[in-house]
């Protein structure tokens, strides 16, 4: 399994700008939602596409 890794700043307001060599990869555009998910197990912090919310609509 292929690893990317990049270092973001967190702004004043605790955003982050979404590398974008990652939003190419997984097509993430403008307005687009994301889910972001603590996993416990692993210690890390996941993001993901929530394209499924959009069809139909």
């Amino acid at each position: 399994m292929a690893r990317t890794e990049e270092i973001v700043k967190v702004s004043r307001n605790y955003q982050i700008t979404i590398p974008s060599k990652i939003r190419q990869k997984f097509k993430i555009t403008e307005g687009e939602l994301v889910k972001v998910v603590y996993d416990d197990n692993e210690n890390v912090v996941k993001i993901e596409p929530v394209r499924e919310l959009w069809k139909g609509q």
